[in-house]
């Protein structure tokens, strides 16, 4: 073999070798990692435990802390109330912040073993009073069955009547009767009022336009063509509905939904800060209050408070696609109402908005159900409800 073979032979046997080696060190340094992932999650697997023990020492400090301020919302200055606690197998130490005249953050860390987990409670003092002022002007719209601000558009097959002598429908804006609908009511515009054929009218029909066909409709009462002032639709304040709601542990920050049995809010409110949609074969003992739409499909009842609300909406819409019961006052302070499935409603309904009625639904009326504020704290004294308005962990 000549200089030149064997050089070439022995530069084989160095690249192969290299080769080994690269090899068996790739080998090594993935099966360190596979070790090294095999011990953190079997390190990990240990700490969960801990872990899920922190969590709830962390949260039973902040619940500790919260039910503090419930007996005096003052005692959130107060840091000496609030000391680090030894509690199960571990501790936990709450700090609170205060933000405002009316909100506090409670940061609590729990430890166990070694495992620390923090949660943060917002807590709101939803202060207000027992004072609750009425307006004269409102009494005619709750002299109504129904008052709304804008259009009243009433259709389907269902009737709508008085169980309560003769009442009134009234619209500041057009009224349109129309499909098979039967009325036993008085009727009123601001506008204009308009009346398909083949209807009866049990009561006086009263706008200053009148569209209908003499020949085709029937008007027991007086039909009167002339002015009629518009009707101040009730702004009211809900305040007091909310405090009395987070008082009781019923007051939702956030949207709600509910499609079970049945429900009773604690103290007769539930006071929802976002939408509600409630659907299925439940039953509502109780007022149903949101600062959203609410909306009610199925076959569900909902029995008004002693505080005269069924539902209530301060900035949105409502909407009854139920075949079931409503009983008491729906009101939307800005919105609309539309009730279009086979449900009763027996009460009033009072909105800012429209009205839209289709579907064989029964409107009876006439049930006067003027809402009553809740009585919390006597006199015209300001008063605390202290509620949890976020979680975080």
């Amino acid at each position: 073999m000549t200089a030149t073979a064997r050089e070439k032979m022995r530069s084989k046997h160095g690249s192969a070798l290299l080769i080994v080696m690269g090899i068996i060190m790739f080998m090594s340094m993935l099966l360190g990692a596979v070790s090294r992932a095999t011990s953190h999650r079997t390190f990990m697997a240990r700490r969960l435990p801990d872990r899920i023990r922190a969590l709830a020492i962390a949260e039973a400090g902040a619940n500790k802390a919260y039910s503090i301020m419930t007996t005096d919302f003052n005692k959130r200055t107060n840091a000496a109330l609030f000391p680090p606690t030894s509690y199960g197998n571990g501790s936990y130490d709450a700090d609170i912040v205060p933000v405002g005249d009316d909100l506090a953050v409670i940061y609590c860390t729990g430890i166990c073993r070694g495992a620390t987990v923090s949660v943060i409670f917002d807590v709101k003092n939803y202060k207000g009073s027992t004072s609750w002022e009425w307006n004269d002007e409102w009494d005619e719209a709750f002299g109504c069955a129904i008052a709304c601000g804008s259009t009243f558009d009433f259709g389907g097959c269902g009737d709508i009547s008085s169980t309560n002598g003769p009442v009134s429908f009234h619209a500041n804006a057009s009224m349109i009767i129309r499909g098979s609908a039967g009325v036993s009511v008085s009727l009123s515009s601001s506008t204009d009022i308009s009346i398909g054929n083949n209807k009866t009218i049990d009561g006086d029909v009263t706008a200053p336009i009148l569209d209908y066909k003499p020949s085709k409709v029937t008007i027991t009462g007086t039909a009167s063509e002339e002015p009629i002032p518009m009707v101040t639709i009730p702004e009211l304040d809900l305040t007091p509905f909310a405090t009395w709601a987070a008082a009781n542990g019923e007051y939702v920050d956030g949207d709600w939904s509910f499609n079970g049995d049945t429900y009773t809010p604690e103290g007769g409110i539930l006071y929802v800060n976002g939408t509600v949609q409630v659907s299925s074969h439940a039953v509502i003992n109780g007022s149903i209050i949101a600062n959203g739409d609410i909306h009610v499909s199925g076959q569900c009842d909902v029995i008004a408070s002693e505080y005269g609300f069924a539902l209530a909406s301060r900035d949105g819409n409502i909407q009854n696609t139920s075949s079931g019961h409503i009983q008491g006052l729906v009101y939307a302070k800005h919105g609309n109402f539309s009730m279009n499935a086979n449900g009763q409603l027996t009460g009033q309904v009072i909105v800012k908005g429209s009205i839209t009625k289709t579907g064989n639904s029964g409107v009876v009326v006439f049930e006067q159900s003027v809402p009553v504020p809740p009585d919390v704290g006597g006199g015209d004294a300001p008063y605390d409800a202290i509620g949890i308005s976020a979680y975080q962990k």
